[in-house]
C-alpha cells in the first residue's frame, strides 16, 4: 500500500511540474457540465427566448420562454427542492401528526413532479402548436403575395 501511495504521490509531483494546474481544471469543467447541463439549457434558453419576448412580444416568443423556465424548475425541484421539502417535512411533523407525513411525502415529492412534468410537456406541445402555425401562417401569405404578383404581371 505504501509502494503505491508513493507512486502516485511522485505522479502528482511530476503532473504538477509538468502540466500544470489545466487538468484539474478540465477535469472539474467536465464533471461541472455533465451534472448540470440541464439547468446550463435551460439558463441559456430562457434567456434567448427572453431576449425575443423582450423584442417583440408575441404569444410565441413567451410560450418557448415559459417552457425553458418550466425546465428549469422541473429540474432544479428534482434534484435539489424535493429532498429539501422531504427533510423539512420530517422534522416538521413527529409524532403528533405523524399521519400527515406519508400524503404530504407523496404531494412533495411524486405528485408535484408530476403535475410540473405535465405543465413542461404541455407548454412544450403548446409552443410547438404556435410554431407550426406560424409557419403555415407565413408560408400562406408568402403564395398569396406570389399569387397577386404573378396576376399583376399578367
Amino acid at each position: 500500500m505504501d509502494l503505491l501511495r508513493g507512486w502516485m504521490q511522485t505522479f502528482e509531483q511530476w503532473s504538477y511540474a509538468n502540466l500544470g494546474q489545466w487538468h484539474y481544471v478540465l477535469g472539474y469543467s467536465i464533471g461541472l457540465i455533465s451534472h448540470n447541463w440541464p439547468i446550463m439549457l435551460a439558463v441559456a434558453l430562457s434567456v434567448w427566448f427572453g431576449y425575443r419576448a423582450y423584442v417583440q412580444p408575441t404569444r410565441l416568443n413567451v410560450s418557448w420562454l415559459l417552457t425553458a423556465l418550466l425546465l428549469g424548475l422541473l429540474y432544479e425541484y428534482a434534484k435539489h427542492i424535493a429532498g429539501e421539502l422531504h427533510a423539512a417535512i420530517d422534522f416538521l411533523f413527529g409524532l403528533e401528526i405523524a399521519h400527515l407525513n406519508r400524503p404530504l411525502h407523496f404531494l412533495v415529492g411524486r405528485a408535484a413532479i408530476t403535475i410540473l412534468q405535465l405543465s413542461f410537456l404541455a407548454m412544450l406541445a403548446q409552443s410547438v402548436r404556435l410554431t407550426l402555425i406560424g409557419w403555415q401562417s407565413n408560408r400562406a401569405a408568402v403564395q398569396s403575395r406570389s399569387a397577386r404578383r404573378r396576376n399583376l404581371v399578367r
